[in-house]
């Protein structure tokens, strides 16, 4: 495996060739190595945001879980394999249900936190990352948050102006690298009741490019909110 490789798997994953990644990956020598094994997990959980029928998406998350599981066994120290486990994480305990997902979420925070650690100034993934588990946890109703305090051991707390920060880091690293950044900015200034800087972010997000079902999402929730103005 060369780093010429690797570099076209990531050409071939950002322009949203997950089918063409999963292939390359398939054909590598060394599928020990920790640098492909989380470039599976992030070609399997993509392939699972395609998947049209529930019973296949849950089987894809769950994959993709195993890989990720497996990068960070071999090794826990590896950027890509602590910001991919998070994510899946995330995912796989949605799928879990309520209880599970509450129970992770400190796990999930965990596994991003580190990966910030370990290559935040140059990877804006993962700081997109981070905010949306800032936006998330801080838009439940006050039941949910009551549910999270019985549950989590250690429950985790964020803010709008937590995610905010995040969003706007990403951004500041790689303008425009994500779809979804562009929303969430948008989005959260919207939270913070800051609606003449939400404008610019969701028309943005609006004009994207559909490509992939993230872009679908961007545009088409950007397009609705835009409407609300």
């Amino acid at each position: 495996m060369s780093a010429e490789e690797l570099k076209l798997l990531d050409e071939l994953f950002d322009s949203c060739e997950y089918q063409a990644s999963l292939e390359m990956i398939q054909k590598l020598a060394d599928q020990d190595s920790v640098e492909v094994k989380w470039r599976l997990a992030r070609t399997v959980f993509f392939l699972s945001k395609q998947a049209t029928v529930a019973t296949e998406k849950d089987a894809l998350v769950r994959e993709a879980f195993g890989h990720a599981a497996a990068a960070l066994e071999t090794d826990g120290d590896n950027f890509g394999a602590n910001k991919w486990y998070g994510a899946i994480l995330s995912e796989k305990s949605n799928l879990d249900g309520v209880t599970e997902r509450i129970k992770q979420l400190e796990n999930v925070q965990k596994h991003f936190q580190r990966a910030v650690t370990l290559n935040g100034t140059s990877d804006p993934g993962i700081w997109h990352m981070l905010g949306q588990f800032n936006f998330k946890l801080s838009e439940v109703g006050w039941v949910t948050r009551k549910l999270i305090n019985s549950v989590a051991p250690n429950p985790p707390t964020a803010s709008y102006e937590e995610a905010l920060e995040c969003f706007t880091k990403a951004e500041t690293i790689r303008p425009g690298f994500y779809a979804l950044n562009l929303l969430y900015l948008g989005k959260t200034h919207l939270a913070l009741k800051q609606p003449d800087e939400a404008k610019p972010w969701l028309e943005r997000a609006a004009a994207v490019q559909v490509r992939c079902d993230d872009d679908r999402i961007c545009h088409e929730e950007a397009t609705e909110l835009l409407g609300k103005f």
